[in-house]
């Protein structure tokens, strides 16, 4: 069969070249295939196993997928038609060759770009090494229409051989015929589709990324030849993307700027948005990890020198640069997923980002250094890269400034020297020529400030500039230079390391600390052992040091320098000349030098050159004014107290002008001796004065002073420079007990001071030497030992008279007698106040002793004060500083004529000699006016039943006397009333009656009281009243329907509003009516006709008021009974208009029609 088969068919097949020969071989042995088994009917399964070979033969794209058992041995070992050759003779695009024999295009792109384009290389060959997918490729519309027509695919095949314009014609024949078993339309549409990926690579291959418009349009091309719809398409074109940056990383673990370039052409040749690139990344950078941790362990990927980590930071700086265009929080979530990915945090994936990015902009910032001058740099060009690299201002900022650094050290010859050469000499270091015009340039291309580029020249230069000024200040203080030559040498010096002259006023200051902290070093080391003579000389030296080192800075001119000390000799500053000293060493050299300059002055005197050495080493060792005083006191004080003392002793002792002279001469020669000061002279002159005063004191007969001691005190405190307040102390504490006594004396046996014995007393205050404050100090101790037994005895009266023996014994916690009481009542009196205690008197005393010695006195804001009270003093306590008070009012207003009057005037007094505050006087005012106000009102209303013009005349004469306010007194009188009237209503409602109530309102109107407001009597009650007053005229008759004027009087008087007097009105209405039903149906069961009359002609009355609208519920026959009874009765006396209306009502009353 086989030898049949293959006579010419087979040669025909053979002819054509290379692996399309295979290809078109398999199909042409899978269709002969089916023809023979399907010619062998018996042979039915042999038909589904010849169907399934040709499919598997046409659907393998490989020469190898036919066994060597379906073809002649000899045939396929003596073909040559598998013999892989150039074709030539047909027009199908020929598929691009590996790198190494790709053209010359292919290859200048390969060379500049990444390893993307050799991994689409790879995914092309993958696809080539099979002949289906090559086919595809090559004839994508063609299978897209063999899928819709679903042909069988031997004829399909046939038709790839020979390409025909009626391919439609050709698929309906090949179906006619069935020459091949049917593969489905889903098939085609997997093979094409899968086959899009590889075609679009291919695209790009062909292309290039050089145009990124070309290349968009050959992708474009791919889709439409394919026909992919675009949701596919862009997953396909994502995928590819991906693909492309595994590459770059895969085959070039390095970063290169062209790179982020070619990622922006591939993005736009993809037509892929920012979200597609994203998610392209996460996938790449999800793949790239998973198959790395294959074979790379995490520590690995941790080393910053791994080809794998390297790759990793690169793609990460990739992902930055190409999602650098996403809003924030979009750029924030991509770089998180892909850090992630990289099992990263995002601070961790953007810290490798800029890690990655920071040597391109380094070698950005070396061109611009080498290509300075030559207009091919410039701070727009430098921008430019940041923009491109992503790198920070901050970051770039920090990168400008070393390069400058470099730049300067490069220019000064500060560069590394190379190993075996020796480094340059410091003092011969100095920029060249047109440096300055040459970093001038460099700072303008780096963006960088005028202060921030001296900086960095003072920090590299400064050194230079130090060695040799330090050389010419040590050869001015050796001698071998003068100041002049040091400084011409240091200036030079700063204009060869283009310093300019704020940097060099700091460094001068540096140096200058330098070389004066040498020789205070070494004086430290000398008193640190006690050497005195030592520290002494090189004090001296270190001075010498200084005067040379100020002529130096004197040929400067500079303003700074002017305060040396304070500029130089800072303690408080450690870079300051005697910065490393502590305080205690300090002031230690500076205690020797102050003691050894005395020892070695004349006659133990400082001079004037004496005194200003000490005043040089002060500044230079950095003392306080006050330190040096507290020195000076320590070493010259018991000269200055061995003087004032002599002094204070015989003056006291036999006191003359001339000797205080004597004496105030030796004082100042002590002071202009050692240039004491005259604080210091005070302070110890203070001690003296008071030793003074205390020997005076002692001497004085009966303790006050006479004239000449007097005056002996007076000496002794101008000696001392003493100000007279500050004597004031001394005699205080010794003389005050005097004056004290004095005043107690000449208050007697009254406590009262005479006006004659006042201006003696001044007299004496004057020569005891006590102050006027302190003298106001010592009359009020004085006014309180008189007063306090006098408000004792006041408060313990009122006790006794107020209290029984048991509330006594209580208070005063001990047993008191019997005797101790002059009645055995209880507290009584007048107008409910309390028992009339006399003790007015007593306390009249009392007030008369704080007035006649003016113990108060008006404030700054004219109050009057009250110096000594009875509660300051503790001699009573509250509660009956208060009830002393409430007596005193009570007593006051019910005292009548003169002594009432003198009550009165003493009120205001007697409150400030107890000491109470103004709340609690006001309280107990208005208690008493309250309880008063109450007493009268409920007297005159229940005895006269008002108010008459007496009564409120004895009301206002109480608020006068109680100094209460108009606005008060109407309060009370109200709340009065109020309480009156309260208790009066309680007692009325309990048995009401109309005519009490009735009387009860006319009262309340007639004195202007509200029921409601004023009396505060509820809207229930209210009720309950007007209840109580209308419902007997309902029943009797007396109030009708033309009982208007009534009703209204009522209501104005309770204060009711008239819609809500009628409803209160109408609800009576009907419950009388229901009260009078019920009665009326009771006398009718039980047979008492005649003894309803009067209840039916009530019911009547009460449906006249709501026109028969009563709410009743009355059986018929009862209805008709109550109306036969009514038309029954005797009523020839009343209008027979006004019976039968009567009627109708009732009948309406009672629901008959």
């Amino acid at each position: 069969i086989f030898e049949h088969q293959l006579s010419s068919p087979c040669s025909a097949i053979l002819s054509v070249p290379s692996n399309r020969t295979a290809f078109l071989l398999s199909c042409w042995w899978a269709t002969n295939l089916f023809i023979f088994f399907s010619s062998h009917e018996k042979q039915a399964s042999m038909k589904y196993t010849a169907a399934v070979l040709a499919i598997f033969c046409a659907s393998d794209a490989s020469v190898k997928a036919f066994s060597p058992s379906f073809v002649p041995k000899n045939t396929l070992l003596g073909s040559s038609s598998f013999v892989k050759k150039p074709l030539t003779s047909m027009a199908v695009a020929t598929p691009v060759a590996p790198p190494s024999t790709s053209t010359a295009n292919s290859l200048t792109m390969l060379v500049e770009s990444s390893g993307g384009m050799e991994e689409l290389y790879e995914l092309t060959e993958v696809a080539d090494a099979k002949p289906l997918s090559k086919q595809v490729r090559k004839s994508p519309a063609f299978f897209k229409i063999a899928g819709i027509a679903s042909i069988p695919i031997s004829a399909a095949l046939g038709f790839g051989i020979v390409p025909s314009r009626r391919i439609v014609a050709h698929g309906v024949g090949a179906v006619i015929t069935g020459i091949a078993g049917a593969v489905g339309k889903s098939r085609i549409d997997a093979l094409t589709e899968a086959n899009a990926k590889p075609a679009i690579a291919q695209a790009l291959i062909d292309a290039g990324l050089e145009d990124p418009a070309a290349a968009k349009a050959a992708v474009e091309k791919v889709q439409i030849d394919f026909g992919i719809l675009d949701e596919d398409f862009s997953e396909l074109c994502v995928s590819i993307y991906a693909t492309y940056l595994l590459g770059m990383v895969k085959y070039s673990p390095t970063a290169k700027t062209s790179e982020i370039k070619e990622l922006q052409s591939l993005k736009s040749a993809l037509s892929l948005d920012n979200l597609q690139v994203g998610e392209a990344h996460h996938q790449a950078a999800a793949a790239w990890y998973r198959q790395t941790c294959l074979f790379t362990p995490e520590e690995e990927l941790d080393d910053p020198d791994h080809p794998d980590r390297q790759a990793m930071d690169k793609f990460l700086f990739l992902s930055e640069r190409a999602l650098a265009n996403e809003t924030p929080q979009a750029f924030t979530f991509e770089m998180t997923r892909i850090a992630k990915a990289f099992n990263l945090s995002y601070t961790e994936g953007t810290e490798r980002v800029g890690e990655t990015a920071e040597p391109f902009y380094q070698r950005a910032l070396k061109s611009t250094r080498a290509k300075l001058g030559t207009n091919q740099v410039s701070s727009s060009m430098l921008e430019r890269a940041r923009k491109t690299l992503g790198v920070s201002d901050a970051t770039a900022a920090d990168m400008h400034v070393a390069c400058f650094n470099e730049h300067v050290r490069e220019l000064l010859g500060l560069g590394e020297a190379t190993e075996g050469e020796e480094a340059p000499a410091l003092d011969g270091l100095k920029f060249p020529d047109g440096a300055l015009a040459e970093l001038g340039l460099l700072r303008d291309v780096l963006g960088m400030t005028e202060v921030d580029a001296n900086y960095e020249i003072a920090l590299e230069a400064t050194p230079l500039f130090q060695g040799t000024a330090l050389a010419a200040m040590e050869s001015v203080l050796e001698g071998k230079k003068t100041p002049d030559e040091a400084w011409d040498v240091m200036e030079e010096r700063r204009e060869e390391l283009l310093l300019n002259e704020d940097s060099s006023k700091n460094l001068m200051k540096s140096m200058v600390m330098q070389a004066l902290g040498g020789p205070l070093e070494r004086t430290n080391k000398f008193a640190k052992v006690n050497n005195e003579a030592a520290t002494y000389d090189n004090l001296i030296e270190a001075l010498e040091a200084k005067e040379a080192l100020i002529s130096i800075l004197t040929k400067s001119g500079w303003d700074e320098f002017e305060a040396f000390d304070e500029t130089f000799c800072n303690p408080w500053d450690k870079q300051s000349a005697n910065g490393f000293l502590l305080s205690d060493e300090r002031i230690k050299l500076y205690r020797i030098f102050l003691t050894r300059s005395i020892r070695k002055s004349p006659d133990g005197v400082l001079s004037d050159e004496t005194y200003d050495q000490i005043k040089q080493v002060q500044g230079l060792l950095g003392i306080t004014d006050m330190q040096a005083e507290i020195e000076a006191r320590g070493a010259f004080g018991p000269n200055l107290q061995k003087a004032l003392d002599t002094a204070m002793t015989e003056i006291v002792a036999d006191y003359t002008e001339d000797l205080a002279k004597n004496m105030q001469k030796k004082v100042d020669d002590v002071m202009t001796n050692y240039r004491l000061t005259e604080d210091f002279l005070r302070e110890v002159g203070a001690t003296f004065y008071a030793k003074a005063v205390a020997l005076v004191s002692e001497s004085a007969p009966g303790g006050i002073p006479t004239e000449d001691l007097s005056a002996a005190l007076e000496a002794i405190g101008q000696l001392a420079k003493i100000e007279k307040e500050d004597t004031y102390p001394s005699h205080m504490e010794y003389f005050g007990s005097v004056y004290k006594k004095s005043v107690l004396e000449a208050m007697g046996t009254t406590g009262v001071i005479r006006p004659e014995f006042r201006d003696p007393l001044e007299d004496l205050r004057s020569r005891l030497g006590v102050s006027e404050a302190d003298s106001k100090s010592l009359f009020l101790e004085a006014i309180e030992e008189k007063m306090v037994p006098m408000v004792k005895w006041v408060g313990s009266e009122m006790e006794r008279t107020m209290l029984s023996q048991k509330e006594l014994s209580q208070r005063r916690n001990k047993d008191m007698g019997e005797d101790v009481f002059q009645t055995g009542k209880g507290a009584d009196g007048v107008l409910g106040l309390g028992s009339e205690v006399n003790i007015m008197s007593d306390i009249m005393e009392l007030v008369d002793f704080y007035r006649e010695n003016d113990v108060a006195y008006e404030d700054d804001d004219g109050e009057l004060v009250y110096p000594v009270t009875a509660l300051g003093t503790s001699a009573i306590d509250q509660e009956l500083a208060e009830l002393l008070y409430r007596q005193f009012i009570v007593g006051g207003f019910t005292t009548q004529g003169e002594k009432g009057e003198r009550y009165e005037g003493a009120r205001d007094t007697f409150a400030g000699i107890l000491g109470l505050e103004k709340s609690k006087l006001d309280e107990i005012k208005n208690n008493i006016a309250s309880t008063v106000y109450d007493n009268l009102v409920s007297n005159s209303l229940k005895s006269k039943g008002s108010m008459d013009q007496q009564d409120m005349m004895f009301l206002a004469n109480i608020q006068t006397k109680l100094g209460l306010s108009s606005e008060d007194g109407e309060k009370m009188l109200m709340q009065a009333q109020k309480k009156v009237l309260s208790e009066e209503v309680n007692e009325l409602m309990d048995s009401p009656t109309p005519a009490g109530i009735k009387a009860f309102r006319e009262k309340c109107n007639s004195m202007g009281v509200d029921l409601a407001e004023d009396v505060g009597i509820s809207k229930q009650r209210l009720t309950r009243m007007f209840e109580s007053e209308v419902t007997p005229g309902l029943k009797s008759g007396e109030i009708s329907t033309n009982s208007g004027e009534i009703l209204g009087e009522i209501q104005e008087s309770m204060g009711l509003e008239a819609e809500e007097c009628e409803s209160m009105f109408e609800s009576l209405v009907l419950q009388l009516a229901k009260n009078a039903m019920d009665m009326i149906n009771a006398e009718l069961l039980r047979g008492r006709d005649e003894n309803a009359v009067d209840l039916i002609k009530e019911l009547v009355r009460y449906a006249q008021f709501l026109d028969g609208e009563l709410g009743l519920t009355v059986e018929e026959s009862m209805a008709n009974q109550i109306a036969n009874i009514y038309e029954a009765l005797d009523l020839s006396d009343q209008d027979p208009d006004e019976v039968s209306g009567n009627l109708d009502l009732l009948r309406t009353a009672l629901s008959l029609s």
